[in-house]
């Protein structure tokens, strides 16, 4: 993390004023008194700055990158290299400076919609139309193939990815049987253990190659709200959506962002519980009528396409990071859920 006075002097230093107003097409400054860091890890750090111009102060975002791990490039290539078929989906990018060490993006700031309302299940048909409409640009079947966004994105049906999988399934096992001996853990998984644990050796990482057939597209990977952004949320018609924090992007099956944006959110909220079938069932006709509406038809059924999905993402890593957080005693109030799911879901679909 960069102390005000430092960072502000690199700016000068690489005439980041300069440059910022040449994107905004009028002389623009930063407020060197108005610098703020939002967050920071190894990984890179958030600072939120002000930018005066002619036309008034607005509020920017400044992501600074601090290496060159494989998380970090793959969200600099979605701001830098899909901002052609992306763009009105992201936030706006402004300025991408680049050095031997470090990569900084200056963005629009765009409020987060946690925050701006109580999220209640209605609010869904704002948000999903977006959804299709980030992954109708890029998608692929075996009908569609395009193929040029696979040279910068990680692909789920890479080897490479496989490989990724199979090990992250194994050490979820190794997990599992941890849990069966901690007390914490033992009473939750031990009526699931011997279903789940069938299913975890399994020779093939993908129990469902009908995620695959039915299309993928560019997905963003972490669907939840402090990723997705609006300038208004207070209407009543589809909200125009930015997507940020795209380390988890990759070239995959459409139907895993949907189950992270609902399921995982039913997960958490207890209170929705009654209604979880009446949701997810509305949430899912969403989808598919938006993808219908720009030329996209799935072969399976959607319904099933979605439990595909939640079962696929959970058994190669939802069980996992729970029981890991559990383990590191910083919560993981989602395992009861997911091995009742993967439980119930996987008899359903004949794993």
């Amino acid at each position: 993390m960069y102390e005000k006075e430092i960072l502000y002097g690199a700016f000068q230093k690489l005439r980041i004023d300069e440059k910022l107003s040449y994107s905004f097409g009028e002389r623009a400054a930063v407020n060197p008194d108005d610098i703020t860091c939002l967050k920071s890890t190894d990984r890179s750090s958030i600072y939120k700055l002000f930018v005066k111009k002619k036309s008034g102060t607005v509020p920017l975002i400044l992501k600074v990158y601090k290496s060159s791990r494989e998380k970090n490039k793959i969200e600099i290539n979605i701001y830098g290299k899909a901002r052609s078929v992306l763009g009105d989906l992201l936030p706006d990018i402004y300025l991408i400076e680049e050095s031997d060490h470090e990569t900084w993006i200056f963005m629009e700031f765009v409020s987060q919609i946690r925050g701006q309302l109580t999220f209640h299940p209605k609010h869904f048909k704002y948000i999903i139309p977006s959804v299709a409409e980030l992954h109708s640009r890029t998608f692929e079947n075996k009908n569609i193939s395009d193929g040029k966004w696979r040279s910068w994105l990680p692909v789920y049906e890479s080897e490479t990815m496989r490989k990724g999988r199979k090990k992250q399934i194994k050490k979820t096992a190794e997990f599992l049987d941890r849990a069966l001996k901690d007390e914490r853990t033992k009473d939750i998984v031990k009526p699931h253990y011997r279903q789940i644990t069938n299913l975890l050796e399994q020779e093939e990482p993908d129990f469902f190659p009908e995620l695959i057939q039915n299309g993928s597209a560019i997905t963003h990977g972490d669907l939840h709200m402090q990723n997705i952004c609006t300038h208004d949320a207070s209407g009543h018609e589809p909200w125009d959506i930015q997507f940020i924090d795209w380390e988890s992007a990759k070239y995959a099956p459409v139907w895993f962002d949907m189950t992270v944006l609902v399921e995982i959110l039913l997960g958490f909220r207890k209170d929705w519980s009654r209604h979880a079938e009446d949701i997810r069932t509305y949430c899912v006709k969403v989808y598919t009528k938006e993808m219908k509406k720009r030329g996209i038809h799935f072969q399976t059924p959607p319904m099933t396409l979605y439990k595909m999905a939640y079962l696929q993402r959970t058994l190669e890593k939802g069980l996992h990071t729970q029981l890991r957080r559990i383990f590191d005693n910083r919560g993981g109030e989602l395992l009861p859920y997911h091995v009742d799911k993967v439980s119930k879901w996987g008899r359903e679909l004949g794993l």
